[in-house]
């Protein structure tokens, strides 16, 4: 195992190689090492790109290490984003494009990293994969822009903001929580002529930048802040760029404006409430969603359980409860001869009870036929279990995965019903009051855990399918984007 971490030090592929040739198992035993990081982390942060993709090849350990996070909570991507690997982000973007949205224990993503270090190419391929990662907040309500803005990279920052739209005016001047800052703010706080000039030509940030409603936590607007933080004459150069927008922009009354843009702050405040929203949502998903193969794991299982249910169904139709007449009968039984009313049977010279059916139909049909439908139920239900394990369907298939649990749910449900209705139908009269109440509160105990189960596979798969279809949707207006850029072009 030391070996293992020394080859991923050095990025070398043929040791990789030996290693996993002398002990097939050991990129699966590195969770039972002491070491905080996996190898992918260290391959990621240092740069070793044919490493990181031979490590991804190996299954199907390889493709889990995109997921695994360090002490730090942080995936290999956060790693090699904050470094600006372009291959190795692509390379693990192409086998869990989900660690987009991991944070760290500091509350950030990797986009997060990439814009901080100025990574354009890292930037482009993160907000491909995800573009609705792009607005994502801090705790401290910090977007991506204001992190570009801090760390003074300026080609992220406009590279981020046609990402977001020029439009946006919502996200573009939204506010942190510590100081109440818009971007604009910052920028003037620190000094940065060019950002201020880029950020001044667009029209939302110009707008917003004189607007009341966009005044920081001392109630200061960013126009405001050119007086506090550059009274020096050495500092005209920031006062002459704002006087230069706001007069040569023909703006109107500074008190028409605010009136004009109390929506958008109404708005900006519902924006924040449905990122912690969406935040919580991604936490949930994330917690219900398994880590490791599913299928792979337990289909042993599956098959041993779908085949003792087979069998254990199989069994009480042919030896259902209360027996079968051994021999055809046509009179009464014991001491009710002559009282057929308190005979529950009807055996009768017109009305043979055959040998070989089954006693208690003869008694409550009713009753019996329920039993037999639960019964039939749970046989062809697992089945069917046993028939999707052995025909070869791709199991890993989401859908698929959905229609195994559910069919295992109900093969285990109508096993229960078949045993309660068992239950009931050779209890003497005396007591079935007592056990009709254990009836009920069986029924609906299970009723409440099968929902709960049913529930959560379904909510697997409707995020799964929401996923899938916003991806499409994202692919294909970017592809929209591109063929308009190229026949209308600027």
């Amino acid at each position: 195992m030391k070996r293992l971490y020394e080859a991923s030090m050095e990025g070398s592929v043929a040791i990789l190689n030996l290693l996993i040739q002398k002990d097939p198992l050991i990129l699966s035993k590195i969770s039972l090492t002491t070491f905080c990081e996996t190898p992918l982390h260290i391959s990621a942060l240092l740069g070793h790109v044919d490493f990181t993709r031979q490590l991804l090849a190996h299954k199907p350990k390889g493709p889990q290490l995109a997921a695994e996070l360090d002490l730090f909570k942080r995936a290999p991507l956060h790693l090699a984003s904050a470094e600006g690997h372009a291959e190795i982000v692509q390379a693990l973007l192409h086998e869990n494009g989900s660690v987009c949205w991991f944070r760290d224990q500091d509350e950030k993503i990797p986009l997060h990293y990439a814009a901080m270090r100025g990574h354009i190419d890292v930037i482009i391929l993160l907000v491909r994969a995800q573009p609705e990662s792009i607005l994502e907040t801090l705790a401290s309500g910090e977007t991506v822009l204001h992190l570009a803005v801090q760390y003074n990279h300026l080609e992220a920052l406009k590279l981020l903001v046609k990402s977001v739209g020029y439009d946006n005016d919502v996200f573009l001047n939204m506010k942190e929580s510590d100081g109440g800052n818009t971007i604009l703010h910052l920028a003037v706080m620190l000094n940065q002529i060019e950002t201020i000039k880029y950020l001044l030509s667009i029209p939302g940030v110009r707008t917003a930048g004189i607007s009341t409603t966009n005044q920081n936590q001392n109630d200061r607007t960013a126009y405001d802040m050119v007086e506090l933080f550059h009274p020096r004459p050495r500092d005209i150069k920031i006062q002459s760029i704002f006087m230069e927008y706001y007069k040569a922009r023909s703006f109107k009354n500074p008190q028409d404006i605010n009136l004009k843009l109390a929506s958008k702050h109404r708005k900006s405040t519902k924006l924040k409430l449905a990122a912690t929203k969406a935040r919580w949502w991604r936490k949930c998903t994330r917690k219900l969603k398994y880590k490791g193969d599913w299928v792979q794991d337990i289909h042993g299982s599956l098959m041993v359980v779908a085949t003792v249910i087979s069998t254990m169904t199989f069994q009480t139709a042919i030896n259902p409860p209360g027996g079968v007449w051994q021999e055809n009968n046509t009179s009464t039984i014991g001491d009710n001869t002559k009282d057929p009313n308190n005979n529950p049977f009807d055996c009768s010279e017109d009305n043979v009870c055959v040998a070989g059916t089954a006693v208690l139909a003869r008694a409550w049909d009713y009753d019996y036929l329920k039993f037999m439908d639960y019964n039939t139920t749970a046989f062809l239900a697992s089945l069917s279990v046993t028939l999707l394990l052995i025909s070869g369907f791709p199991l890993k298939n989401k859908i698929c995965m959905w229609f195994l649990s559910m069919a295992m749910c109900l093969s285990l449900t109508f096993m229960a019903l078949t045993f309660l209705q068992g239950m009931f139908l050779v209890t003497p009269t005396s007591i079935e009051d007592s056990i009709y109440e254990m009836y009920k509160i069986c029924f609906y105990t299970w009723i409440i855990l099968l929902a709960m189960i049913g529930a959560h596979h379904t909510v697997r798969l409707l995020i799964w399918t929401v996923k899938k279809r916003r991806r499409q949707y994202f692919k294909r207006k970017a592809v929209l984007r591109r063929r308009t850029s190229l026949l209308f072009p600027a």
